[in-house]
């Protein structure tokens, strides 16, 4: 058994050196970019300095060559300006990669608890199991292996997390059951594919720098805009080509010197009249332009993560189909390059000059409504839809993370959903490190498993493992366990109950709502799991035995299973009971030079130690 654990620990500290390499290797790529940048940039202030003095001085001494020169040092200046821009783009993309190794680096320690992204907007009162099960929130299971950086990988996650099928006939289990099966061989997939996972998810790190209810309100605007019909007649299309072709043609007479006595005053006429056209319909230009200005930052990023998907090569039939609908109407990724062409355009227009200058020769807004009225009329029955292609695939990057972090996983395996079923080995939290998470067994061929065992032996962990694995199961990701078979089966919970004063609820009071809701779904007589941890705590020994006895008896049939941990060794002869289909499995401890240790290992049988006392007189209450 040392032997195991030695290896399983060498293992993983492989897999840490390997993202250690990974982001040093990432660190000198940027340092010698860094050393470039600065070259160029330093190269590109002394073309514009001599440019600028040639220019002086060949207007000074009028002489067309050093005219010449000067225009040949802006142009350098130009090129090294624009390759600046390219290498500033490579740096910035080296430090997202670089984020996206730190964040893996960051799973294996404790560090992935100061993660941004926690999952806590998905918390409410009708989904309880998720604070008892720690799925959404500060060091949840959600926070440590979320990678999705667009609001629809978030909420995509969330939802499949979100333990889907609860209730459901079997009919429509069967259906969720094959969903599960088809996002396990997609997640299966990605998970072989480490280095595409990681480029996607430095490629949508831009897109977490806002904030996400500041995210959804821009998004929901813009797709709000995009229903919006704007309607071009012919007369308007001939209109803003015709009246800037005249205006220029009348400038070019000018400079010419063809009849500029009549061209230049026309010339400045249609300037004009072109510029107050576009001062008068301001308002509305803008209320239609504004939120794809607003987009300008994020639609370069989501275009390339959609480029990405489009280009990758897949097996599993989920993603195939993604990668369908994102080449349906043409591909995503190349209608985002025409609407980021527009939303650069438009973009141009809030500097006031270029406002000036382009409106008074082109009718640059009106060029600009133009073709962003015709972009929305070919997209936008599609955009939708691809953004949230894009957030499954973020959602299935996040499914595999425990795959690169953890050793010991597998991909569950989703058996009859008639009726609930329930083996594992090795199964351990996956919150824990892993060189100290203590892996256990189970077979549940009973309808109720008792489980009794010492303060901090580890009944309510191993809960919560189980837990937690079933929903990371049911979502179609790795589990942590070397293996574990399932039925899709209804989760309730009661681990962790609070009191709620505004109502009135006591906490004993609040359990018994939770155990309730139990009974009631269990006569759906659908598949279900129950969860209950130290049953009744809340009331005397003598009403909680026997409440625990009469609950555990309603929930003892065919098609549920009933985990109940308990300090009170009266519930053990519940095994016995011939109308009660019950087992018996507990934790224990040792004592060693006056130390208490666990091993937190599962075992057969009911508990016969106690440590109350010790810990008593370890905290100084007892003497």
């Amino acid at each position: 058994m040392e032997n195991v654990e030695n290896v399983e620990e060498d293992l993983i500290q492989n897999t840490y050196v390997m993202y250690e390499k990974r982001y040093e290797s990432c660190q000198k790529k940027l340092d010698k970019l860094v050393l470039v940048s600065d070259r160029v940039s330093f190269l590109r202030g002394i073309t514009f300095v001599i440019a600028g003095l040639l220019l002086l001085f060949g207007y000074q001494q009028k002489s067309p060559a050093l005219f010449v020169l000067a225009a040949g040092f802006g142009l350098a200046f130009l090129l090294l300006v624009i390759y600046h821009g390219k290498l500033e783009e490579e740096q910035a993309c080296l430090k997202d990669s670089q984020s996206v190794v730190k964040d893996y680096m960051a799973r294996f320690d404790d560090g992935w608890k100061s993660f941004p992204v926690d999952g806590s907007r998905y918390l409410s009162d009708g989904f309880l199991e998720a604070r008892d099960l720690d799925l959404f929130g500060k060091s949840s299971l959600y926070q440590y292996i979320c990678t999705a950086s667009t609001i629809w990988g978030q909420d995509q996650l969330a939802l499949w997390l979100s333990l889907p099928g609860k209730g459901q006939a079997p009919d429509s289990a069967l259906q969720i059951a094959q969903e599960m099966k088809s996002r396990q061989q997609a997640v299966a997939e990605l998970a072989q594919k480490p280095e595409f996972c990681m480029e996607l998810e430095a490629g949508a790190r831009r897109l977490r720098e806002t904030e996400y209810d500041k995210s959804r309100k821009m998004m929901d605007n813009f797709f709000q805009t995009l229903k919006v019909r704007n309607y071009f007649p012919m007369v308007y299309r001939i209109l803003i080509r015709f009246f800037p072709l005249l205006t220029l043609t009348f400038l070019f007479s000018a400079l010419l010197g063809i009849y500029r006595y009549l061209t230049m005053p026309l010339f400045v006429l249609l300037a004009f009249v072109q510029l107050m056209s576009a001062f008068l319909g301001f308002y509305w230009n803008n209320k239609v332009l504004s939120p794809i200005y607003q987009m300008n930052k994020t639609i370069t990023p989501y275009r390339k993560l959609f480029q990405l998907l489009e280009q990758e090569s897949f097996d599993s039939p989920y993603l195939r189909e993604l990668q369908k609908t994102l080449q349906k109407n043409g591909t995503a990724s190349a209608a985002l390059k025409e609407l980021e062409e527009i939303s650069d355009s438009v973009c141009a227009r809030h500097n006031i000059y270029a406002f000036v200058l382009y409106n008074g020769l082109f009718l640059h807004d009106y060029y600009c409504m133009e073709r962003y009225g015709k972009w929305k009329d070919n997209y936008r029955d599609s955009l939708e839809s691809w953004v949230k292609e894009l957030g499954k695939a973020e959602a299935l990057v996040s499914l595999s993370v425990i795959c690169h972090t953890r050793k010991s996983h597998c991909l569950p395996v989703i058996v009859d959903f008639r009726r609930p079923i329930l083996k594992a080995s090795n199964i351990r939290h996956p919150l824990i490190k892993e060189p100290v998470a203590v892996g256990n067994d189970i077979n549940l061929t009973h309808s109720a498993c008792i489980i009794t065992g010492s303060n901090m032996s580890g009944k309510t962990t191993f809960m919560r493992s189980i837990g937690i694995n079933l929903a990371l199961a049911y979502a179609g990701g790795f589990c942590t366990a070397s293996n574990l078979q399932l039925s899709l089966m209804e989760l309730c919970t009661s681990i962790r109950t609070e009191d709620n004063v505004n109502e009135g609820i006591s906490t004993f009071y609040a359990e018994l709502l939770r155990i309730k809701q139990m009974i009631e779904v269990s006569k759906k007589q659908v598949p279900m799991i129950s969860l209950i941890d130290e049953i009744y705590k809340g009331t005397n020994s003598k009403d909680r035995i026997f409440a625990a006895k009469e609950t555990i008896r309603n929930l003892s049939r065919l098609y549920t299973l009933t985990l109940v941990t308990t300090h009170d060794f009266e519930l053990c002869d519940l095994e016995n009971d011939l109308g009660i289909d019950a087992k018996n499995y507990h934790f224990t401890e040792h004592y060693k030079e006056n130390r208490i240790l666990f091993d937190y290992k599962l075992r057969e049988g009911r508990c016969t130690t106690t440590n109350a006392r010790y810990l008593l007189r370890m905290a100084g209450i007892l003497k």
